[in-house]
């Protein structure tokens, strides 16, 4: 009996076309593609499929999110919590970086705090692993914040890893003001000033077109915002009371205006700005969390992740990602574990380079 024909080859370019549609959000998937055959590794591999899977896509996906961690026996130290399988980053101790803050997380890169006698900020890019310390900023800050961005000019931000950057620093010491870094000069090129505030404590910034929006605790219950083209500084009211602790966390909002999300009672509250409305703020949306997640005596907003509508939640049964369009929810991290987490979303094809942040595994839901 003859032996069966071996089943015929697909043809390069119809399996590139099914491979660019496997979820962005689903790593695994993949990873497992690549270990079919060689041919398709190579294919997964290849820096034009990588350029094409992101352009197909387009929203860099949810890999995970960032927070501080106690360590015993060696401090404080950022860690990356995964939300995906595989972790796109191995487990291995980030060299150098105990007592390092994570301030920032976007457009593919880490801004940290270096604390020392004065401000010393540090960027970090995953993909690439270049990490690049900044020069001191021209002024001493007691309290202070920052923000990290791409520089570019139209750029689409789905792969902005080895481009220029910005880094704006927000702090306060007898004033409230403000000073731009760029890479390209490799310097602080701008500073602005509006007078009295206080940041108090960091909560994550949030980017919409060319202005960055940081929360304030003095003047009390307002939000402070930077535009990159006017470089300058303005105050905007909050629509609800916030406490020390920051419970809240700004968001973009599909139609560009800015967000605000924070937990009353026990329903997510979501207002926008609309500078048309005489109070500014328009809550357009209540959710009840009892339906969505386990009953927990208490519940705080920890952050957002931009330009996906998803919210993070922190209980005293756990912390927990809720997507806004769809209500789904996922467990994600140990009960009051994470304070503030900074999402980090990018595209992770095979071939990607590696991270050395620690990891946790994510946890079952």
């Amino acid at each position: 009996m003859a032996p069966p024909h071996a089943p015929p080859e697909l043809m390069a370019d119809p399996v590139e076309e099914i491979l660019l549609r496997l979820p962005p959000g689903d790593p695994a998937c993949l990873v497992r593609a690549s270990l079919v055959c060689k041919p398709w590794c190579r294919l997964l591999s290849a820096p034009s499929f990588r350029r094409r899977y992101r352009a197909f896509h387009r929203a860099p996906p949810l890999l995970g999110f960032l927070h501080q961690h106690h360590a015993v026996g060696v401090g404080n130290l950022p860690r990356f919590v995964p939300t995906v399988t595989p972790c796109p980053f191995p487990k291995q101790a980030f060299g150098g970086c105990a007592h390092w803050c994570v301030l920032d997380c976007r457009h593919g890169r880490v801004l940290f705090d270096v604390p020392f006698d004065s401000v010393n900020l540090a960027v970090w890019e995953p993909i690439t692993g270049k990490r690049q310390q900044l020069p001191k900023p021209p002024i001493c800050l007691g309290c202070y914040n920052a923000a990290v961005l791409c520089a570019v000019r139209g750029c689409d931000h789905l792969d902005c890893s080895g481009g220029p950057f910005f880094v704006v620093l927000v702090g306060s010491r007898n004033i409230l003001g403000s000073h731009l870094y760029s890479s390209e000069a490799g310097a602080w090129i701008a500073s602005a000033d509006l007078g009295t505030g206080y940041l108090g404590y960091r909560k994550p910034s949030v980017l919409i077109r060319d202005d960055v929006y940081f929360v304030l605790i003095v003047p009390r219950n307002t939000i402070l915002k930077y535009n990159l083209g006017k470089n300058c500084l303005t105050i905007i009211q909050s629509p609800v009371a916030h406490d020390t602790h920051g419970d809240i966390a700004l968001m973009p909002m599909e139609d560009g205006s800015l967000g605000f999300a924070s937990v009353l009672g026990s329903k997510l509250c979501l207002w926008s700005w609309n500078e048309e409305v005489v109070a500014g703020w328009v809550e357009f949306r209540a959710i009840e969390l009892e339906t969505l997640i386990p009953s927990s005596s208490s519940i705080e907003v920890v952050g957002s992740a931009e330009g996906i509508d998803v919210i993070f939640v922190t209980t005293n049964v756990g912390a927990f990602t809720i997507e806004l369009k769809s209500g789904q929810v996922k467990k994600v991290g140990k009960p009051w574990e994470c304070c503030t987490v900074f999402p980090f979303m990018s595209f992770y094809t095979p071939g990607c380079a590696c991270s050395i942040l620690p990891s946790a595994p994510a946890e079952a839901h």
